[in-house]
């Protein structure tokens, strides 16, 4: 069981007063001009594909992030396409049979299409990005953007916080949710809730490699499964409203696979605006 708890509206607070100084409490020192950070994570969905040479640039894109902005950046990799197909007998690589593991499941392929379609997000390609939205017009396929589109969220205050506790018995996930308001809220809102499984060894197309089909490529972020849809439940409708503390409960619970390593895997959750499709609030937590 773990229980994680991120920033209260007190915090939030202190950090507004951090700002103000040349100093704050860790010893790190505030750059004029440089981006505060209050608490506000950021989704990435990275569409992707084992047979897409290009792909590794995205997951490199997102690694940088995590290397700058640490546990702001909330990635899920979505394997759909036909570049993420195991067929040997179906382009790309189509002579190959080494590409045999299927990294798809039914929302990804559900989210950014299977072999002959782009699904909900009408993808023309991979690698494409789309950060901190369900907005398929917001699609991103260039990964030099992407930092682009995650800054414009990074300095902005969180008006939700999570806490979240996670557990593993008779072959399920389960998940206890507990999503805080921390501003006066009317929005529409849908809650979700994805598994994703990092360290998945497979191989992997890759353009700037030599060779260029590895067979030791380390498949992070990978998405498993949704404990509540693709796009979560709704957990509030707009012609009511929230005050700040007000807490919505939920629970959600999924049997996994037999090939997914349970030590390996984490619950994404996260809040978005059922209107404008805007995520406003997420957290990752490991599953014990």
């Amino acid at each position: 069981m773990k229980k994680t708890i991120i920033l209260t509206l007190a915090v939030l607070l202190a950090g507004i007063f951090a700002v103000s100084c040349d100093k704050i409490d860790d010893g790190e020192y505030i750059k004029e001009g440089s981006n505060i950070w209050y608490g506000r994570k950021i989704v990435i969905l990275d569409f992707t594909g084992h047979k897409c040479g290009n792909c590794p640039k995205g997951h490199k894109a997102i690694t940088a992030l995590e290397e700058k902005f640490g546990e702001a950046v909330v990635p899920i990799a979505v394997h759909c396409t036909y570049y993420g197909n195991t067929n040997p007998n179906a382009s790309p690589h189509s002579t190959d049979t080494s590409f045999n593991y299927d990294f798809r499941c039914e929302e990804g392929i559900f989210l950014g299409g299977g072999d002959t379609d782009g699904g909900y997000m009408d993808l023309d390609a991979v690698p494409a990005g789309l950060i901190n939205t369900f907005n398929p017009a917001l699609v991103n396929n260039s990964t030099n953007g992407w930092a682009t589109d995650f800054a414009k969220y990074y300095s902005t205050y969180p008006e939700f916080s999570f806490e979240v506790n996670t557990a593993f018995a008779d072959s399920a996930i389960s998940a206890d949710i507990k999503l805080k308001a921390e501003v006066v809220t009317s929005r529409k809102l849908s809650l979700v809730a994805y598994v994703i499984e990092d360290g998945i060894v497979g191989w992997q197309f890759d353009y700037e490699s030599n060779p260029q089909e590895i067979g030791n490529y380390v498949h992070n972020h990978v998405l498993r499964t949704s404990l509540n849809g693709v796009f979560g439940e709704e957990v509030k409708t707009n012609d009511s409203q929230l005050s700040a503390g007000d807490v919505i409960e939920k629970s959600y619970s999924k049997e996994i696979k037999s090939d997914w390593n349970i030590d390996n895997c984490k619950v994404v959750v996260f809040v978005f605006d059922t209107d404008t499709k805007e995520i406003l609030q997420a957290e990752i937590v490991n599953v014990e």
